[in-house]
Parts: structure tokens; C-alpha cells; sequence
């Protein structure tokens, strides 16, 4: 008989902590581990390391041109905030993410374009045929565009030059927990 537990608080501590909260200023262990706690990326990797979808429901390169994958994205998301989750946060995300201060442009090099196409589905446009575009996504993490543009979060942070951000030290997302407050190297507190 397997008897059922019930926690109300879980308290866990590790050796480092996340650099930053910006989803796309460092590409770094503890780092993206918090990230996956708050935001979720289009697709990620199950325990298995299979790749499976987040917010993106299929995905798949154009039949008619191999230099396009197509994303459709999951309906009825919403951010922490009751904002809606569309394809316009995507295209922001990615292309935030390819600015010269993210750590996640060199995972997305090859990418000419990303364009929406409706509320819920999205193209990548590539400079040539990129078959593992999917493997470069599983830690790119969704920003809300109206959340980052109302708090002056549209650039991403430059930690190597010591920027501090409102990004830095707060987060927005659609993943299983809402951030409460964050105190680096010492706390962050999640619902």
C-alpha cells in the first residue's frame, strides 16, 4: 500500500543560486532550472530526453519549404497575471533572444525570421534547412510582451556589464509557480 503525502511548504537549497531571473541573459544551469519553475519554453525535454510540447501543442518543417518550421501554440494559456498567451509573446521572445546581450543568440543563429501567423501559430524562417532547430528551443523561455513592455523589460539585461533590470529580479510566466519575491543568494519565494 503506497500511503498519500501532503506538504504545505518545501524548502530546497542548492550550493548556487539563479544569476538572473531574464529568461534570456544567461544560458546556465540553476539559472534555466529556476526558469522552468516560472516560464515555460515552446517545447522542453521529458526525464527521458525526449522532446515534448510546452506551449507549442505540434511542430514540424514546411513541407514546401524546409527553411520554415511551424509551431502551433497551445489555446487558452494565460501568464500569472490573467494576461493571454498568443503568438505575438513568441515572436517578441525569440527575437528578443537573438539581441546581442541575450546568451541564447548563438541557439538561434540561424534564424532569419519569426513571424506570427494568427493568435496561435508561429513560423521560424532559417538560412537554410536546420533539423534541430527543436533541440535549440527547450530552454528558450516565453516572455509576455505586454508584461516586459510595461516594465521596461523589452531589452534583455546585460549581466556581464552589471546591469540590474526589473527582469533580473522579476518574472511573469506560465509555468507551474508564480514568483513571490526573490532575494538573490538568499531566498525566492514561489506559489
Amino acid at each position: 500500500s503506497t500511503a498519500l503525502v501532503s506538504a504545505e511548504t518545501l524548502k530546497w537549497a542548492r550550493a548556487g543560486d539563479s544569476l538572473t531571473l531574464d529568461p534570456h541573459a544567461q544560458n546556465e544551469g540553476p539559472t534555466s532550472t529556476l526558469a522552468h519553475q516560472i516560464m515555460e519554453p515552446l517545447i522542453m525535454r521529458d526525464h527521458t530526453g525526449s522532446i515534448v510540447p510546452a506551449l507549442a501543442t505540434e511542430w514540424a518543417p514546411s513541407t514546401e519549404n524546409p527553411n520554415i518550421w511551424t509551431f502551433t501554440l497551445r489555446e487558452g494559456v494565460t501568464y500569472h497575471d490573467g494576461a493571454a498567451f498568443t503568438a505575438e509573446d513568441v515572436v517578441f521572445s525569440l527575437n528578443r533572444a537573438m539581441t546581442p546581450d541575450s546568451d541564447y543568440k548563438e541557439l538561434l543563429a540561424s534564424v532569419k525570421e519569426v513571424r506570427a501567423i494568427g493568435d496561435y501559430t508561429i513560423e521560424i524562417e532559417t538560412d537554410g534547412p536546420n533539423p534541430i532547430m527543436p533541440n535549440n528551443l527547450t530552454n528558450m523561455f516565453i516572455m509576455d510582451k505586454g508584461w516586459a513592455e510595461a516594465n521596461g523589460a523589452v531589452k534583455v539585461q546585460d549581466y556581464e556589464g552589471g546591469e540590474d533590470t526589473f527582469a533580473a529580479k522579476n518574472a511573469n510566466g506560465t509555468g507551474p509557480y508564480r514568483l513571490i519575491s526573490r532575494e538573490p543568494d538568499v531566498r525566492t519565494v514561489m506559489e
